[in-house]
Formats: C-alpha cells, sequence, structure tokens
C-alpha cells in the first residue's frame, strides 16, 4: 500500500469522525433546548389548581375552612391547622398544612382568631393554661387572651405589636368558621401581609 493511499483513507477516516461527531451534536442539541425552554419557562406560566381548591373551600378566595362552631370552646382558646391545596414552581400538593391559628368564642358567641406565629422573630406561640395567657418559647414574648402585649414578672416584652388578628366568617347554613388567612412580616411594628 502506497502513502498516498493512507493519507487518503486517514484523510477518509478523519472526515467520517468529525460528520458522526457533528451529527451528534446536531441531534443532542434538540433535547437541551427543549430541557432548558421548559426549566425557564414552566415557572412563569399561570398555574391553575385543580377543581380550584385553592381557597380551602369558601366561597370567597383566601378563606379557608378551619372548623365548625361547634368545635370552638369558650373557656380556653383552641389551636386549628389551615389547610390548603399548595402549588409552586412543579408540583401540586394536595391537602397540606400552610399554618395554624387560635380559634377562641366570648359569652355572646363572637370567634376571635389569632396567628400562631410570633410577631417579634416568628416561633410558634403556645397557650398556657396555668397563666391564661400566649407564650413564644423563644425570647419570652407574652400575651393576654385578647392578643395585647403581656408584660411578665417585669420583663420587658420584645415584641414589636400584639398578636396578629385574622378576619373570621361563619357560614350560617353549614354553621362552619372560614378564616382569611395570612402571613404577616415579623419583627415590624406594623402589621403587614407577606
Amino acid at each position: 500500500m502506497s502513502n498516498s493511499e493512507e493519507s487518503r483513507r486517514g484523510f477518509f477516516g478523519s472526515i467520517s469522525a468529525w460528520a458522526a461527531a457533528a451529527v451528534g451534536a446536531v441531534i443532542g442539541v434538540g433535547p437541551v433546548c427543549v430541557g432548558l425552554y421548559t426549566f425557564i419557562m414552566e415557572p412563569l406560566r399561570k398555574k391553575e389548581l385543580p377543581n380550584k381548591e385553592k381557597d380551602g373551600g369558601s366561597a370567597k378566595e383566601g378563606f379557608f375552612r378551619v372548623a365548625s362552631v361547634d368545635e370552638i370552646a369558650t373557656d380556653v382558646p383552641r389551636r386549628f391547622t389551615i389547610v390548603a391545596d399548595k402549588l409552586d414552581a412543579w408540583n401540586f400538593m394536595k391537602d397540606q398544612a400552610v399554618g395554624s391559628v387560635y380559634l377562641q368564642k366570648d359569652e355572646q358567641g363572637n370567634i376571635s382568631c389569632f396567628h400562631t406565629t410570633c410577631p417579634h422573630a416568628g416561633c410558634s406561640v403556645a397557650y398556657e393554661q396555668d397563666s391564661h395567657a400566649y407564650h413564644c418559647p423563644c425570647h419570652n414574648s407574652s400575651f393576654k387572651l385578647n392578643g395585647e402585649k403581656l408584660e411578665v414578672n417585669g420583663s420587658t416584652n420584645p415584641s414589636p405589636r400584639p398578636l396578629d388578628t385574622l378576619t373570621v366568617e361563619v357560614d350560617e347554613a353549614t354553621n362552619e368558621v372560614f378564616v382569611e388567612y395570612k402571613d404577616y412580616y415579623t419583627g415590624r411594628h406594623d402589621k403587614v401581609a407577606k
């Protein structure tokens, strides 16, 4: 075999290797482009929750069913979990806990509702039956049953505001209690929804 035949074979071998690489690159770029487009555009598209259940079963948007009136006590506040469907950029999660509230009835049947998040730093407050008050375990904030700040044993309450109240509506036909659930910024003197 002559040198010219060997160089011709080497030349055609190189050409076919480059052609195979080019075809592979073209075939591989398509799925990569589709994947990048989906990754970038999918979170920007408007999402609708299945069956429009994002309102927790209420006719009013932002209100969530929490309990029936009969489940709410008059002597002590009771903690209830807010359950709703959640949707992030890619995932739909049905019936997830999104927060909690304290509900209590007065003697006239009026229902008060407080957010369980402490306005100071965002820890969860607990109702303590011995002291008849809400207490935050993180920085010793305390609150009266009506949500006002409470000074305990002469210590200064670090919370910048009282417990956050939430709007309550009762469906007279079903006796169900709905709460307009919102999260609020902590560490601020003014009550601002997130």
